[in-house]
């Protein structure tokens, strides 16, 4: 009889354990879900512009946009210190708002300081970017800078609370911000300007509608910021300014240096039909893949205390390569024959270079949404150290091909993305299963 007891009490708890489950794994689908259904609003705004946008704007001033884009994308993951990224992991509201306020004020010196760069450089410095249009408009650097750090940073305070639809209006918001810039703008005849305001537009509406659901909704937590608590917040996530800053600046960098680099070294505008190219290609990553990053790192420091943090990792490393495979692999089949149509005759080049830089953004695409689990298992140093060892690598080899044969610096631009995120991901699966094994050895 009491055998029989047991085996029925272990059959209950087994079927509580199952139906928690199911209701966690629904959770993380219907965040997931929500996420996706904003993004994919807000791309198809952008989509369904592009096609009057390329034939506003020249190749040209997309290479100048380019050349702005990529500075900001570089510069702008550090603003905040990455004090954003540790925001999700404190189990108290005190310590995360504390996070939250030095993310902000570090954002606020970091504009400023880009402010007086821009002031006090000489424009023979400016001119090394190789975009002499681009340099009269470089004062939109540090609102860029500053209102894009703020984003970040209240994107990671609504993926602490859950709460994905705040963060799914804002990329709605986003999109219709930017297309109205930049139609308006080019309508005007205002050559990369209407691009550029377009950038920073698209960073201000995301915050501004973050930050007012943060006021509104969040003062109890806001109200216990104060500066002993944010000098023990700097104390304890100390890791994050010491490893991660330069890790995320390599990263950026291995990203966007080499597109510096093709703006400043190609023949003709190869950095515009660059980033038309890389406009496509990030259409998955857009819907599914930064939704997916968000849900990811709300869940993997539970996943982590509980030792789940590689099984919770492949799961989503599995569903992402089953979600991007088949798209990828259509746009790269379909671009060389299709660009001219839908972007115009000047845009051709654009869809080729789709071809070379598909196996990369796939790769990129299953290891990017899982790459904060080196940040949520203390592997920080080992981040920075792949990637400061990509942006040598990728930057490296760009800028040998600038040098050598210009012809072919695009297609070698997207070969080593491939190779580095193959290795990327390698790399991260080792780390999470090690610290699997580490957790499991001291229980």
């Amino acid at each position: 009889m009491t055998g029989r007891k047991a085996a029925k009490s272990s059959g209950v708890r087994w079927h509580i354990a199952a139906l928690g489950e199911r209701i966690r794994r629904a959770g993380v689908l219907n965040s997931i879900g929500i996420l996706v259904s904003g993004t994919a609003a807000a791309h198809a705004i952008t989509a369904l512009a592009m096609p009057v946008v390329t034939r506003l704007f020249t190749p040209a001033d997309f290479a100048a946009a380019a050349a702005f884009s990529s500075l900001v994308g570089i510069l702008v993951v550090a603003v905040c210190l990455r004090f954003e990224v540790a925001i999700p992991l404190p189990e108290d509201d005190a310590e995360a708002a504390n996070l939250l306020a030095l993310s902000a004020g570090s954002t606020v010196l970091a504009a400023l300081v880009a402010a007086v760069l821009v002031v006090v450089l000489p424009d023979s410095v400016l001119a090394l970017l190789g975009q002499p249009t681009l340099i009269p408009y470089l004062w939109l650097l540090p609102i860029a800078l500053l209102i894009g750090g703020l984003y970040l940073a209240l994107q990671m305070w609504f993926v602490r609370r859950k709460a994905f639809c705040p963060i799914a209006r804002s990329r709605i918001v986003q999109s219709t911000a930017s297309v109205g810039g930049q139609l308006g703008l080019g309508w005007a005849g205002l050559g990369p300007l209407g691009l550029l305001v377009g950038q920073v537009l698209n960073y201000g509406a995301g915050a501004i509608t973050l930050g007012i659901g943060l006021l509104l909704r969040e003062r109890p937590a806001l109200a216990r910021i104060s500066l002993a608590g944010m000098a023990r917040a700097a104390r304890i996530h100390h890791r994050f300014p010491r490893y991660s800053v330069w890790e995320a600046l390599a990263n950026a960098a291995s990203i966007h240096l080499p597109i510096l680099l093709i703006a400043a070294m190609a023949i003709g505008p190869e950095a515009g039909y660059l980033t038309l190219a890389i406009f496509l290609l990030q259409a998955p990553m857009a819907l599914v893949g930064n939704a997916v990053g968000q849900v990811y790192l709300s869940g993997a420091p539970e996943a982590h205390r509980q030792g789940q943090m590689r099984a919770y990792t492949l799961r989503m490393i599995w569903g992402l390569a089953k979600v991007a495979a088949l798209p990828i692999l259509a746009l790269a089949l379909l671009s060389p024959f299709v660009f001219g149509l839908v972007f115009g005759e000047a845009w051709v080049r654009a869809g080729v270079l789709v071809v070379w830089m598909a196996p990369w953004f796939f790769l990129q695409f299953v290891s990017s949404p899982v790459s904060m689990a080196l940040n949520v298992v203390g592997a920080q140093s080992t981040a920075m150290l792949l990637q400061v060892g990509g942006l040598v690598f990728r930057g490296g080899l760009v800028l040998a091909a600038g040098l050598l044969h210009p012809a072919i610096i695009s297609e070698t631009y997207a070969l080593t993305g491939a190779v580095f995120y193959a290795t990327f991901l390698i790399v991260t699966l080792q780390k999470v299963g090690h610290a699997a094994q580490s957790d499991a050895s001291s229980v």
